[in-house]
């Protein structure tokens, strides 16, 4: 919105500019008239022009809206592009997720020591944690021991859902013989005697006596 002021101004400036490109000399005098260009500019603000001269102006508390110019597209401000956000521990959770969600169909499937390979029927615990990791994409070695060697060390206090955790036993002696799946809130997910496939707190003595160490296969 614009004020007396500033419209005077704005007239001045549209009167110099018509002049120029209607090539009027400014020293060149002109009758009042309906042909006087002068006259129809000054009608269009409201103010009223004879022989060269303002009779009236506009009512001093009348405002003039005028829109704003246009932005050239070339000018026009450039947006960036939102960052992507951040990927959240729940996302990356997500494949851990599965791979108890798979190991949790098993349940209750009957334990046998050296169970074959090739089914899903009977399941070591090597052999349970290797197919559920195979039908979640990652392929692990046949044995305890051999899956012990693959992935990264992580520390009991850094456990997280999906990592494979080993254990000695009383026959052993020390050597790696079982392996779970960390199932998150101290339990882990593995099979072993009667029961088969189950849920087991790594509270449980013999879980805790025997604990070794633990690998992270996902990222």
């Amino acid at each position: 919105m614009l004020t007396r002021k500033q419209v005077k101004k704005l007239v001045i400036s549209s009167i110099a500019s018509f002049v120029v490109v209607a090539g009027i000399p400014l020293s060149t005098s002109h009758a009042a008239g309906k042909n006087d260009p002068f006259e129809s500019i000054f009608a269009k603000f409201g103010w009223e022009y004879t022989n060269g001269n303002v009779i009236t102006q506009p009512d001093n508390s009348q405002n003039y809206e005028i829109s704003k110019p246009t932005i050239p597209a070339s000018e026009s401000p450039t947006t960036s592009k939102p960052k992507q956000p951040a990927q959240t521990s729940e996302q990356s959770n997500t494949l851990a997720d599965r791979i108890i969600k798979t190991g949790e169909k098993y349940l209750g499937t009957p334990y046998k020591f050296g169970a074959p390979s090739g089914q899903t029927k009977l399941f070591d615990c090597s052999l349970f944690v290797k197919q559920v990791f195979k039908e979640n994409g990652i392929s692990l070695p046949r044995t305890s021991r051999q899956q012990a060697k693959v992935g990264k060390t992580v520390s009991r206090s850094e456990l997280k859902k999906g990592d494979l955790v080993f254990f000695s036993t009383k026959s052993s002696g020390g050597r790696i013989a079982h392996v779970g799946i960390y199932a998150g809130n101290n339990r882990i997910l593995h099979t072993w005697g009667p029961g088969g496939v189950r849920y087991d707190s790594l509270s449980t003595r013999w879980l805790d006596q025997g604990y070794v160490t633990a690998k992270r296969v996902i990222n």
